[in-house]
């Protein structure tokens, strides 16, 4: 499946399509490194204050140091935006992957808040401070400022309405990776430039620290992690045409040793960035769910809707092209629940996850109930239907059909897929049931609320949705 990411809906030009992408957060009690991660989180970020606490000279008072406050906490924020993206296995396994993508997104909100809020204290404390904001005219630690604001709004606007600007995936990607670096190199040369708050040893050392910090992350991510898919590539073994405007990468490790005395692992439901025909350090990837058994890592397949130009290119890619991943990822997956009975509710490309989560459990030789809801516009829209169809031969499988608009000749299940439905298909007892929901937002609302409908405990109810990017 293409997930966000080449995966949000057709509205989007080049979108990436994870399947699912911001889950609807997996409820999970907090363990004790999750706790540990957030307080050094919060201590990283709170750490810059003891800068606004030195001696002041006169004239300096309150609302001075109130402003430094802020302006070194949304730096120090800045800075931790680039461990959050860094997708470290050591921090996403106590919190997950989602989890912290999506806090990403939203601490960026409080990233920019705070920034406004630094000179517009000043300004109102003493209006000659306007002044400054001539770049032509304005000393070189002004101009930085300006310049480091001015690119936090470009970031915070392409990202929110990058589909409404018609920005594709790849050039949003390069956009924000240019402008995440520009703001932070910005922001701390305004600060060394004022001088006054980076005076004293201790305060250069902090600040060098921060600034190491983040090279570090950098040259991680961009050179460290590459190296490593660089060993684990994959190869293209065949591109399979599929209904619903799809098509199927089957892949397979070029050395499975890379990976691992057991080889690539993923669990069903996860999902991973990949590079198709690139070198393993280009900076634009795409995520996309596992379309196959978790017990046959030997062969890998993802299945891939035509939203944008990447996706709707795949059909000429040929075997034997490489293919590097960074994953898996995501805790949108039956492994980590003990549940009786999963009831899978999937919409359009929506299935990739699912039809994973199938073939595992078939091979594991798993008993437990299973059903399938597979909500689509027409016969020709059911992606996977022929694997889907063998493996609703098992005993314990039921695979429905329900589409919003078929053909005449159509017997099965019409419209949606609503509390009615599942009350009259699943069993009365279920209370140990667990629902899984993949597609496009609207049907994913919906099929929540039919879950819920039917009686469904909210903890048991997880969607993931097409919003990570």
């Amino acid at each position: 499946m293409v997930r966000p990411r080449d995966g949000e809906p057709p509205r989007a030009p080049e979108t990436p399509q994870r399947n699912a992408a911001t889950a609807t957060m997996p409820r999970r009690r907090p363990n004790a490194a999750a706790l540990a991660w957030a307080a050094i989180y919060l201590l990283l970020a709170a750490a810059p204050l003891a800068l606004s606490l030195i001696s002041l000279d006169p004239g300096r008072g309150f609302w001075v140091n109130l402003s430094v406050a802020l302006g070194f906490v949304a730096l120090a924020l800045l800075g931790l935006q680039f461990a959050l993206a860094a997708r470290s296995a050591k921090t996403t396994a106590p919190l997950g992957i989602d989890v912290i993508l999506q806090f990403h997104r939203e601490v960026t909100g409080i990233i920019v808040l705070f920034v406004l809020a630094h000179p517009i204290i000043l300004f109102i404390w003493d209006p000659r401070f306007l002044k400054l904001m001539n770049i032509w005219t304005s000393p070189w630690r002004a101009k930085l400022a300006v310049i480091s604001v001015l690119a936090l709004l470009v970031l915070a606007i392409t990202s929110i309405y990058r589909a409404r600007m018609r920005i594709s995936y790849p050039v949003w990607q390069a956009l924000h990776a240019a402008l995440a670096v520009i703001i932070v190199i910005t922001a701390l040369a305004h600060v060394v430039l004022i001088g006054y708050y980076v005076d004293e040893t201790w305060e250069k050392a902090l600040w060098i620290a921060y600034s190491a910090v983040f090279v570090w992350i950098g040259f991680w991510v961009r050179i460290i992690k590459p190296l490593q898919r660089m060993r684990r590539r994959l190869r293209v073994v065949e591109v399979r045409q599929e209904l619903g405007n799809c098509h199927t990468l089957v892949l397979e490790p070029v050395r499975p040793s890379a990976f691992g005395p057991t080889g690539l692992r993923f669990a069903p439901g996860q999902f991973a960035w990949i590079l198709l025909g690139r070198s393993p350090f280009a900076m634009t990837y795409h995520p996309f769910s596992f379309a196959s058994s978790a017990e046959h890592p030997e062969q890998i397949c993802f299945t891939v809707k035509a939203f944008g130009a990447f996706t709707s290119g795949l059909h000429d890619v040929k075997p034997g092209q490489s293919v590097y991943l960074d994953g898996p990822w995501g805790d949108f997956t039956p492994d980590r629940h003990d549940a009786g009975g999963l009831v899978l509710m999937a919409g359009g490309v929506g299935i990739t996850p699912m039809l994973s989560v199938l073939m595992t459990l078939h091979d594991r030789g798993d008993q437990r109930p299973r059903w399938l809801f597979y909500a689509a516009r027409d016969e020709q829209s059911l992606t996977a239907r022929a694997e889907l169809d063998r493996l609703a031969a098992a005993e314990n499988v039921t695979v429905i059909y329900v589409l919003s608009h078929p053909s005449a000749a159509w017997t099965g299940e019409r419209g949606h897929v609503d509390s009615a439905l599942l009350e009259r298909v699943l069993p009365p007892d279920r209370a140990d049931f667990h629902y899984f929901i993949c597609g496009p937002e609207p049907m994913m609302d919906a099929a929540e609320d039919a879950a819920l409908g039917a009686g469904a405990p909210a903890h048991t109810v997880h969607s993931e949705r097409f919003a990570m990017a």
